[in-house]
């Protein structure tokens, strides 16, 4: 009965050492670490901020975008749904600029938010208020895209929201002036 136990205990060592040697271990993988929004300074990637305006008649409904990259920060004023451009505006940067200004926007969470694709749509939401949307794009892709609204509630973005705002509009230098007559 010993010898029978013992070879019992035998084949199922043998089995698992055969499981073991077939799965790897069952070693896990490491998780990925989040790649800082500083950098992507040195890259051909863009941050870009949207601000939508309140739902109105084609005619009337107002959009602004700022885009900076690593060269230029650009202004653009948008009628309609369609976002026709009726003003552009580019300013020259720098790559030390915008590595500035991506750490600047890292310690406003710009890259944190909620991923969810059943919240990825915000149009309608929010339609007496604006709607921001943040978006970090490379080679024509959008890696991430958050968006939030002055209704508060619902929203993706989960950073500091007046201080992203805050500082994409510090890096056109006549904002104020290039939005005065922009119904928001």
């Amino acid at each position: 009965m010993r010898y029978f136990i013992g070879f019992l205990i035998t084949i199922g060592l043998i089995i698992v050492l055969i499981v073991l040697l077939f799965s790897g271990g069952n070693k896990s993988t490491p998780s990925a670490v989040p790649k800082l929004l500083s950098s992507y300074a040195s890259t051909d990637a863009e941050v870009r901020l949207t601000i939508d305006g309140p739902i109105n008649a084609a005619q009337s409904h107002q959009k602004v975008q700022i885009t900076i990259n690593s060269s230029q920060a650009t202004f653009q004023q948008l009628q309609g749904y369609d976002g026709t451009v009726v003003n552009t505006q580019s300013y020259a940067n720098t790559p030390n600029g915008y590595y500035a200004f991506l750490r600047a926007l890292e310690q406003a969470d710009f890259t944190k938010g909620n991923s969810s694709p059943a919240l990825a749509n915000d149009t309608g939401l929010c339609p007496l208020g604006d709607r921001y949307n943040m978006e970090l794009i490379q080679n024509g892709n959008v890696l991430e895209n958050y968006w939030t609204t002055t209704c508060g509630g619902l929203a993706t973005f989960e950073g500091n929201t007046d201080l992203t705002l805050q500082l994409f509009q510090a890096q056109i230098p006549n904002y104020s002036n290039l939005t005065e007559n922009i119904n928001f």
